[in-house]
């Protein structure tokens, strides 16, 4: 872990204020900042563009290219940008990670993101994955926002349906999910910022939206989790297009993407405590 970058930009954040009027940062002198990111550019010492062919994982229908992960301006704001772009018969959008660059444990994380309209096709998310040398399910899986899920589109309400999860086991075929999905009180894809907390005690995993609770994990020695849960995990931020969890696997039936067009996610901040 680069922990003297992340002190050193934490430490140069808060003396250059690291906001802009009408910027949504939390106030910094509530916690004591481990980690902090908003995004004035690309540091390549945190984040790994990742590449991947269409149908990698979960049947997703986009490749995976760095060219989609950029940084620039929404408004007065800095922000990472994932875009999703259908062009020429084919589907493109960015994911990052942290892995083996910034990670930890037992603490709180959040990030400030925009969210594009799922309609019927786009899956954002903002998650953890285990960094400790093991491969999937064992190295556990913290989602902390998914939207995009195929019951929230058969319901129509794509904008207020959100999911949140655990994935851990020996073995991807002992693997084991536990969700909580549920509609939060208003869309959380109206154009603003909101903000996706989680708050990772050695007992639980309580993910809250804008302050509000949604859901809490139980990974205390008596849930069967602990040791799935009590290691160092990195961040990813990704824009998927279809796949199983909006249960779209035919490209004529993405209606949030259409041939020629350009979505994108905006990240403003992340911040670890």
């Amino acid at each position: 872990m680069r922990t003297n970058l992340i002190m050193l930009s934490a430490a140069l954040c808060m003396l250059q204020a690291c906001t802009a009027e009408g910027h949504e940062t939390p106030d910094q002198t509530e916690e004591k900042v481990f980690f902090i990111d908003d995004f004035t550019s690309f540091d390549e010492t945190v984040w790994t563009k990742e590449s991947h062919e269409p149908g990698w994982v979960n049947q997703e229908l986009q490749a995976y290219d760095p060219a989609y992960v950029t940084t620039g301006k929404d408004g007065d704001r800095s922000v990472l940008i994932l875009t999703a772009e259908r062009k020429d018969g084919k589907i493109f959008s960015g994911r990052v990670n942290s892995k083996g660059k910034m990670n930890f444990r037992l603490r709180k994380v959040e990030a400030s993101i925009r969210l594009p309209k799922t309609d019927a096709g786009l899956w954002p998310a903002f998650w953890l994955l285990g960094d400790n040398g093991k491969e999937w399910p064992q190295c556990g899986e913290i989602d902390i926002m998914e939207m995009g899920e195929k019951a929230g589109i058969a319901a129509g309400t794509s904008e207020t349906w959100l999911n949140s999860a655990i994935h851990y086991g020996n073995s991807v075929d002992d693997h084991r999910q536990e969700y909580h999905a549920d509609n939060v009180p208003s869309s959380l894809q109206d154009g603003r910022y909101h903000t996706y907390t989680l708050d990772w005690t050695e007992n639980s995993l309580a993910v809250s939206v804008d302050g509000i609770p949604f859901h809490t994990f139980d990974i205390s020695k008596v849930s069967g989790r602990y040791d799935y849960f009590h290691h160092d995990f990195h961040v990813l931020f990704n824009l998927a297009v279809g796949g199983a969890f909006p249960g779209i696997t035919d490209p004529e039936k993405i209606s949030a993407l259409a041939e020629g067009e350009k979505i994108s996610m905006y990240v403003d901040w992340i911040k670890v405590y």
